[in-house]
C-alpha cells in the first residue's frame, strides 16, 4: 500500500512540475515567437529547458532550477522504483516525497491564477465569474492534493 500511495504522489509531484513548466513556457513564448522556439528547439532536451533561447528569453535562474527539478524528479522516481519497497527506506522516500510534493505544490498554487486566465481564454470561457470559479476550483484542488497526501502519508500511512 505504502509503495503505490507513493507512487501515486510521485505522478502528483510530476503534475506540479508541468504547472512550473507551463510558467517558464510562458516567459519565453512572451520573449520569442513560436517560430523562434520550432526553428531552435528541435530535440526533446531543447524543449524542455528552452536552452538554444534562454539566453533571449532572460530565463536566468529559472533555466537552471528547471534543469535540476527534471533531474531531481527523475532520480526520485527511480529510487521510487527501484528501493520504494524496501521497508528500511520508507522513511526517506516519504520525506524526499514530502519535501518535493509541498515546494512543487505551493508553487503550483501560486501559478495556478495565472495558468487558469491562460486556460480560460484558450478555451473560450469569458465570464468573469466563471473564470472566478475555476481559479479557486484549480486553487482548492492543489491544496486538497497536498492535504490529502500529508494525511495518508504521515498519519494513516505512520
Amino acid at each position: 500500500m505504502f509503495y503505490i500511495g507513493e507512487l501515486a504522489a510521485l505522478l502528483i509531484c510530476w503534475l506540479f512540475y508541468c504547472e512550473f513548466y507551463w510558467t517558464i513556457e510562458q516567459k519565453v513564448l512572451k520573449a520569442c515567437s513560436r517560430q523562434l522556439i520550432d526553428k531552435r528547439c528541435k530535440s526533446l532536451t531543447d524543449r524542455l529547458f528552452f536552452s538554444p533561447v534562454s539566453g533571449k528569453a532572460r530565463l536566468g535562474f529559472l533555466y537552471y532550477f528547471n534543469r535540476l527539478l527534471v533531474y531531481y524528479l527523475t532520480i526520485l522516481t527511480l529510487v521510487h522504483i527501484v528501493f520504494g519497497w524496501a521497508e528500511h527506506l520508507q522513511g526517506t522516500v516519504r520525506i524526499l516525497t514530502t519535501f518535493t510534493l509541498l515546494g512543487l505544490g505551493i508553487t503550483a498554487a501560486v501559478k495556478s491564477p495565472s495558468s487558469t486566465d491562460y486556460i480560460c481564454s484558450n478555451i473560450g470561457v469569458s465570464s468573469k465569474r466563471n473564470i472566478f470559479l475555476f481559479k479557486i476550483l484549480s486553487f482548492v484542488s492543489i491544496i486538497l492534493l497536498i492535504i490529502v497526501y500529508l494525511y495518508f502519508t504521515w498519519v494513516y500511512m505512520g
